[in-house]
């Protein structure tokens, strides 16, 4: 598509022309997309990432003004993604290894220690729903009194990813127990 054809459809799209922003996915998600993937080498990361940059184009379309390049425009915009993606990862990992290191297997408390049988079952079906690693790990820590370096010998994975998925089955089941233990 052509530089200014796609400035054309820039224009259409700030002034709220749906169709022009299907018109603008269509031709250009697979690049972008592939681009994406290749800096994050992770289809679905690919995938979510290039999805939120169209999300966010429709939702501030009325701050949209490019001038230029409207190409360089895209690409720049998922380049800022993919950066705001990589620092919000190694944030996120300093402080899970700076709280993991400084939690102590013995004060730690687990589920089990907390809750009513009825509650435990609920919390156990709840957890169903995790995804098959993130259930396991959160089932074994939570419940089983496992410690992160226990479960990770156990996968023969890394504390880390122990730690990353722990704090993702928490994170997805927070708004629950939040409610059930209230």
């Amino acid at each position: 598509m052509a530089t200014d054809t796609l400035l054309e459809l820039l224009e259409r799209i700030r002034a709220n022309d749906y169709q022009a922003f299907e018109q603008l996915f269509e031709a250009h998600w697979r690049e972008l997309y592939r681009y994406a993937y290749k800096v994050l080498r992770h289809a679905p990361d690919a995938e979510d990432i290039t999805q939120e940059l169209f999300c966010d184009l429709w939702a501030n379309r009325a701050q949209l003004h490019v001038q230029t390049n409207a190409q360089s425009y895209l690409l720049g915009a998922l380049r800022k993604k993919i950066l705001t993606r990589f620092r919000d990862a190694d944030i996120r990992s300093r402080h899970l290894q700076h709280f993991g290191a400084a939690q102590e297997a013995s004060t730690e408390l687990t589920l089990k220690h907390l809750v009513s049988h009825d509650t435990l079952a609920a919390v156990q079906a709840r957890a169903q729903a995790l995804p098959p690693k993130e259930k396991e790990v959160f089932l074994l820590s939570m419940l089983h009194d496992f410690s992160v370096k226990e479960i990770a010998e156990r996968f023969a994975t890394s504390e880390q990813t122990v730690r990353n998925q722990m704090n993702s089955a928490l994170h997805k089941l927070s708004p629950y127990l939040v409610k059930l233990l209230s």
